[in-house]
């Protein structure tokens, strides 16, 4: 992208002449007449330099320059003045300006400064944007871990997602962390006082999609209002939303027309997070997918990698994962041997960070002495799992949605999912279940 200037003057001569020289040295320049123009059209996370004239009338560019300092204090202004203007260009330099250029003046000149100006303000936008990751991995709740630069992408694409009000498309292979990744969103921005409901489209039969989602009539176990009611104010993170048929996709785009149209104010106002495995273009080429709902989530998508393609984070995640689940558990961390760490940097992992973390906790659980016979080999294919191991994931995930929604109380878990006490605490305990960890997710 082409670095951007904001030039500022009256004289459209000047004007004129300053966005010639500074488009021949690719620049983007936008030009304005009057202060006040330039002044509508800036924003706090606005990335380049302006270059503003001392003298104009109505707003002169000292007033500009105090208008532009109270929007953002850190802001690169370069002052235009004359020759009896110096003590003014002073002036502004002691309330922040970043510079004053006095006409006339060369064009290599002008480019030094401005160039300096510009290096100055990508800076401060670069620190303001590792401040914030820092606050939002050091604090509590769902991190997004790693550093290879396809990660800090994400997680940069997620933390302005965490400060709107727009839809998000989290596209990735399974166990990439979409789940996470939308919890991150959810959980460290400005809805996180808002309920986040779950709909898992592909853990549910056709027939009941559409009741769970817009609402029905349904089972004794299920939301008759539907997902939707349920998390009016709030987030809806559908699952999988490949999974919906496409005449439910058409429904699900029509009620997004009508939520963002003032006129409808009795619809119910839900952002909605999406997560699919699937690059959705491709299945719209397919006829699988409908065209206008993939067309308003492809404006706002994030990409979360597959593990293979960034190896230099297995080992970190590894360890962390490791500690993490010692800690848990009261035991100490396995340590890994340089043979250990190769192997599981040659593995595959088709699940992704989800395999790598239900093997970490497999090995924390077997001991360092069983580390060796446990590894993961780089040259045999993973194993699909049992329709017993594919029944119990899916208990398990039931078991942690319905948690996690109640906050670990456990008298409304037993009223939605029709379990018996004693039923419940058999299943908590038989997948590791504790109430305590889904109370601390509570806001």
């Amino acid at each position: 992208m082409e670095p951007t200037v904001i030039v500022v003057d009256d004289e459209p001569a000047v004007r004129d002449a300053m966005t010639q020289t500074l488009r021949l040295d690719d620049w983007q320049v936008n030009a304005f007449a009057t202060a006040q123009e330039a002044l509508a059209a800036l924003t706090t996370d606005f990335s380049g330099v302006i270059i503003a004239d001392i003298n104009m009338p109505v707003m002169d560019g000292m007033q500009l320059l105090q208008a532009i300092l109270a929007l953002d204090g850190e802001m690169q202004v370069i002052m235009l003045t004359g020759h009896g203007d110096i003590s003014t260009a002073v002036e502004a330099m002691r309330l922040g300006a970043y510079d004053f250029i006095e006409k006339p003046f060369s064009t290599d000149h002008l480019l030094d400064v401005l160039k300096r100006a510009y290096d100055k303000r990508a800076l401060v936008l670069e620190n303001r944007e590792l401040r914030k990751e820092l606050a939002a991995q050091s604090g509590p709740g769902p991190r997004i871990l790693g550093n290879h630069p396809q990660v800090k992408s994400a997680r940069r694409q997620l933390g302005y997602y965490q400060q709107t009000d727009d839809d998000v498309l989290l596209v990735g292979e399974k166990g990439t962390g979409k789940e996470l990744a939308a919890r991150f969103i959810h959980d460290h921005g400005k809805w996180q006082n808002t309920p986040l409901i779950t709909l898992k489209c592909r853990l549910l039969p056709t027939h009941l999609l559409e009741q769970t989602l817009f609402g029905g009539e349904l089972p004794h176990w299920a939301n008759k209002a539907g997902k939707l009611h349920a998390a009016d104010g709030g987030c809806l993170l559908i699952d999988g939303i490949e999974a919906l048929p496409i005449p439910l996709q058409q429904r699900l785009y029509r009620y997004i027309q009508l939520r963002d149209n003032p006129e409808h104010p009795q619809t119910s106002q839900v952002r909605l997070i999406v997560t699919s495995r699937f690059d959705l273009a491709k299945r719209v080429q397919r006829e699988q997918f409908d065209p206008a709902l993939c067309q308003h989530f492809l404006t706002g998508h994030v990409l979360m990698p597959p593990l293979r393609d960034r190896c230099d984070d297995i080992i970190p995640l590894f360890q962390n994962f490791t500690r993490t689940i010692a800690s848990r558990y009261g035991i100490e961390a396995p340590t890994l041997s340089s043979p250990q760490q190769q192997r599981l940097c040659a593995h595959s992992w088709p699940g992704n960070v989800r395999e790598l973390r239900a093997y970490a906790e497999r090995l924390v659980l077997l001991g360092e002495d069983r580390l060796d016979n446990a590894a993961p080999s780089a040259t045999t294919e993973s194993k699909l799992p049992t329709l017993t191991d594919r029944v119990s994931q899916f208990e398990f995930e039931i078991l942690s949605d319905a948690l996690r929604r109640h906050g670990g109380r456990l008298k409304d878990v037993q009223q939605e999912l029709g379990l018996a006490r004693k039923t419940l605490y058999d299943k908590m305990r038989k997948h590791q279940l504790d109430k305590e960890n889904f109370k601390r997710n509570q806001h």
